[in-house]
């Protein structure tokens, strides 16, 4: 396997941004911050595994970029989508999963 350096979108930081801000109304800080946390981790996570992740054949995820692959995450909640670009994964997006449907 190999080893990739990871690099968030701007589309996807701000996608980040408004889950804080969503979790912020639902969560106490500390819990918001350690749902964040174990998002960032498991986005640091394609640094090892993006390999193992396919090509997309779903059009909703196929419109973020021509080889875009995804992740679910832990609690099936969200889907980061990222492509591979030489040494390093681009996450373009971090949708809910809920609005992946085809």
């Amino acid at each position: 396997m190999k080893n990739y350096r990871v690099r968030i979108s701007r589309r996807a930081w701000s996608d980040i941004e408004d889950l804080t801000d969503f979790l912020l109304t639902l969560k106490y800080p500390d819990s918001a911050r350690k749902y964040l946390d174990t998002m960032m981790a498991e986005v640091q996570s394609l640094a090892l595994f993006a390999d193992l992740y396919r090509v997309s054949t779903m059009a909703d995820i196929l419109k973020y970029h021509p080889k875009a692959r995804r992740m679910v995450s832990h609690n099936r909640r969200w889907v980061y989508i990222f492509h591979i670009e030489e040494d390093t994964v681009i996450v373009d997006r971090i949708r809910p999963s809920k609005i992946i449907a085809k």
